[in-house]
């Protein structure tokens, strides 16, 4: 069973499968921001398994203190909203958007 939110429109989507590769997605995700805060909306994909949950979570929560701190050293603020999701059999499904995306989406579904 797939998720509505697999559907969810999005700028890009990023699949994080090792920690180095976290800094060009942190990147890529914060110049979309500062370029697109309205319209900003990523989904990045974790690794889903048996044995893969914990590593899922670490790298989660690495980007996620990455992203913020990116935002937060080039002055902006960080007004994003976030849902986590199962995608499908292999990958956790994790949105970024801003709360306008969210709002437009919800209404639509």
């Amino acid at each position: 069973m797939t998720s509505k939110y697999a559907g969810f429109p999005v700028i890009a989507t990023i699949d994080l499968r090792d920690v180095a590769d976290i800094r060009p997605a942190v990147d890529k995700v914060a110049d979309a921001y500062e370029k697109r805060q309205e319209e900003f909306s990523f989904r990045i994909l974790l690794p889903r398994g048996e044995k893969l949950t914990g590593k899922a979570k670490k790298l989660g929560m690495t980007f996620q203190g990455e992203f913020i701190l990116t935002i937060r050293k080039r002055g902006l603020v960080p007004q994003v909203r976030d849902l986590r999701y199962v995608h499908d059999e292999g990958h956790y499904g994790w949105l970024l958007a801003s709360p306008k995306i969210f709002e437009k989406f919800e209404g639509w579904s």
